[in-house]
């Protein structure tokens, strides 16, 4: 199939670019939003518009499907969206409520249009969140429902391998770009933690950091940041605790290759509307330790991993609406984190049935060659068979 994509990103080698034997064609310098956006934005300061449309002598008529990520078409051609939260995806214009906003009204009636093949939600949270949005446009709702779908992204096994049960320290990872976004400020507090209270030694543990700690700003966190004496606290803790091995960045490959070496990944992220790593991790034999805010209670099932248990809104999320209610929340996850490292400190046993569920799950709900026929029904407007769900 000729399918024309809105860029090459990372969300799009993970949710649409997964069939070598199709043939995509990149149009986003070849679609007019992506100009018109910059205008908007640099010159006119008013929201970016996630729209598709390619200019007229860049048309495909021989293209068999448009596949766009979180934007919608409003041009000639069928076309199929993949989407994180909500599509249409429209930002917040202030003084204007959500649901009055007449951008989202007129790039809803695009998605319920002939044209529009399917949508693809990310996951079930992301799924209910856009139930959620349907309920205020009824007119709509019943056009988009039949073509509403929850496709998670695929992920090939990448090891497999015994877990370590006994002897020796144990090797944790996080890793997370954004460090504090991730909760690699949690890493650290809870670590260092049980090293001054005494419940660990140096040789108990190894614990990987991988995370960029210069990008500060924590989406999770809204108007209640951390300053930066908490930060300097955390990066110093970093720097000079013995068990930490604090790495910038690495490349994917070098990333993967520390995962395959390691016995628990960690991901207490304050903020994240998937959580791939948690993938590439159990497709390593590699069980995670999360919290369960959006997509990661449906990829990180007990018997896969373990989870921090967060109160949540109505869009599964953390909500921080006070410095006291951040640091109520930051108390608990590092509580708990440190409550789930001590107990597979204690029992290593479970390390191995974690393990082999990690892989059990990759399997059954990633495979690439599954996904790929259930995409394919999408794109010949066909009946797509649902992934199965717990």
């Amino acid at each position: 199939m000729k399918i024309i994509v809105g860029g090459t990103g990372y969300p799009e080698k993970r949710n649409i670019l997964t069939d070598g034997l199709h043939d995509y064609q990149d149009y986003r310098l070849r679609n007019v939003w992506t100009w018109a956006n910059a205008v908007r934005q640099k010159l006119l300061r008013r929201n970016k518009l996630f729209i598709f449309r390619p200019f007229p002598f860049f048309s495909s008529d021989d293209a068999d499907i448009i596949h766009l990520f979180n934007e919608v078409a409003t041009g000639a051609g069928s076309w199929v969206a993949t989407f994180e939260t909500e599509l249409p995806r429209v930002l917040p214009i202030r003084g204007i409520d959500k649901f009055t906003n007449p951008e989202l009204s007129r790039e809803l009636r695009h998605v319920s249009s002939p044209g529009c093949r399917g949508i693809i939600a990310i996951s079930e949270a992301t799924r209910q969140i856009q139930l959620q949005l349907l309920e205020h446009f009824p007119a709509e709702r019943s056009a988009i429902l039949p073509k509403l779908h929850v496709l998670h992204p695929p992920q090939p096994v990448l090891q497999e391998r015994i877990a370590k049960t006994v002897g020796g320290p144990l090797t944790f990872t996080f890793v997370g770009n954004e460090f504090y976004r991730k909760g690699g400020a949690e890493v650290v507090l809870a670590f260092s933690q049980l090293l001054r209270e005494g419940a660990l030694s140096a040789n108990d543990v190894r614990v990987n950091i991988v995370g960029d700690t210069s990008r500060t700003h924590n989406v999770g966190h809204g108007n209640f940041q951390d300053d930066a004496t908490f930060r300097g606290s955390i990066e110093k803790a970093l720097r000079e605790t013995p068990v930490f091995q604090p790495f910038t960045s690495l490349a994917n490959n070098a990333v993967l290759q520390l995962i395959r070496s390691t016995d628990v990944g960690l991901l207490p992220t304050w903020q994240d509307t998937y959580g791939f790593s948690v993938l590439e991790m159990q497709a390593c034999a590699c069980p995670v330790i999360t919290t369960n805010i959006r997509a990661l209670p449906e990829i990180n099932p007990d018997e896969a991993g373990w989870m921090i248990r967060c109160p949540l809104n109505g869009s599964f999320e953390l909500s921080v609406k006070s410095e006291e209610e951040k640091q109520r929340l930051r108390i608990s996850m590092v509580e708990q984190l440190k409550r789930i490292i001590m107990d597979i400190m204690k029992n290593r046993a479970q390390l191995e049935s974690k393990s082999a569920g990690s892989l059990r799950r990759i399997r059954a709900e990633h495979d690439p060659r599954l996904f790929q026929q259930r995409l394919n029904a999408v794109y010949r407007g066909e009946k797509m068979p649902e992934p199965a769900r717990k």
